[in-house]
């Protein structure tokens, strides 16, 4: 099973899975045009897309996919946030499948409606990726993952030192967004011992640091982890 990041930041983020039968879009940050054209295909060329939550820079171009006749997973409150009729409604653990891909929806904890993060498991190669952005921290563990791809949105030394950023904005980053220093406390807890790749999501323009980000989580995971952060894109 394969990951691919088309986007991954404040302005738009868009990643798809493929585990050669079954194609998945996981958020659709972008312009229906840019996602086309970053993807390499149009609509059609996916069985399904699975969006996080109603905030535009993961959600932006869903109506356009319903449109197009694609199913669209999201939570209730996602959907009832977006207004958006005709997305296919998911709830936390209820298991489902799309195509040969196993799909099992969590929650995450972010300033959003009803925020999802994904388990997806092939029936091709067995293999398991787990999808969580846009949450402070993450509840559940998952044994036997081959590919995780997590939030890592900011340092909280960086965030200190930026002294015009307001109070606001500053509360708002660290009440929903995950800093490096948990998602590198909660790597020490998981089982890795199959995991081969690790992917660092929605780094801030701001507040992140991409090599110190990498090699901070290189020390806390196995050697054999590829560990790489998403380009911005988009």
């Amino acid at each position: 099973m394969t990951f691919t990041s088309l986007a991954s930041s404040s302005h738009g983020n868009a990643y798809i899975v493929d585990d050669g039968q079954t194609r998945l879009l996981l958020e659709c940050g972008l312009s229906f045009r840019r996602l086309k054209q970053l993807a390499g295909f149009g609509a059609s060329g996916m069985d399904a897309v699975l969006v996080s939550h109603e905030h535009r820079d993961h959600s932006r171009c869903a109506a356009e996919l319903v449109r197009a006749g694609l199913p669209v997973y999201m939570s209730e409150g996602t959907a009832d946030a977006l207004e958006l009729d005709g997305a296919e409604i998911i709830t936390d653990r209820g298991q489902f499948l799309v195509g040969t891909i196993d799909v099992v929806p969590f929650r995450t904890f972010h300033d959003a409606a009803e925020p999802l993060g994904f388990l997806l498991r092939s029936g091709v190669d067995g293999e398991v990726l787990v999808m969580a952005t846009d949450t402070v921290s993450l509840a559940y563990r998952f044994p036997g993952v081959s590919v995780l791809a997590l939030e890592a949105n900011y340092d909280s030394a960086i965030l200190s030192r930026c002294e015009r950023m307001p109070d606001k904005v500053r509360r708002r980053i660290t009440n929903s967004h995950m800093e490096i220093d948990t998602l590198c406390d909660y790597l020490r807890t998981l089982d890795l011992s199959n995991c081969r790749e690790i992917w660092l999501l929605h780094l801030s323009d701001a507040t992140s640091h991409e090599l110190h980000f990498i090699h901070k989580v290189q020390r806390v995971v196995p050697p054999w982890c590829k560990v790489a952060a998403c380009p911005k894109g988009g």
